[in-house]
């Protein structure tokens, strides 16, 4: 069975949206519309939001690129995905966002980690 695509996500230097992907949009369960402008961070747990500020910081610092981090749905369901993402800079190498691809990871097992979606 073929897999579903990974959702793209471009914020700014202030985690804004300027860009979500029509599956992205499906994965967190609202509309393109409705993320366009908001805070990255309103699809945060508010006990994820220091790691979710550690690693927005380090995106622009080249530090993370790759990670498994937990979103939060507009129904407030947890959703585990596996994000890659590029710092995007301007001509005179200033950070002006970023752009990642996030791919669901199913429901935890018994063990309480996620595992990748079927």
């Amino acid at each position: 069975m073929p897999q579903p695509p990974d959702g793209i996500w471009i914020i700014d230097g202030k985690a804004l949206t300027l860009y979500a992907s029509q599956r992205m949009a499906e994965i967190l369960g609202v509309s393109r519309a409705e993320m366009l402008g908001q805070p990255s961070f309103k699809y945060v747990f508010p006990e994820d939001f220091d790691s979710g500020e550690w690693l927005f910081n380090g995106r622009y610092e080249g530090n993370v690129n790759l990670f498994r981090f937990r979103l939060r749905g507009a129904d407030g369901a947890a959703i585990w995905v596996d994000v890659k993402t590029s710092t995007m800079r301007d001509p005179l190498g200033r950070v002006t966002g970023a752009i990642g691809t996030f791919k669901v990871v199913e429901s935890a097992d018994s063990s309480g980690e996620p595992r990748w979606n079927a």
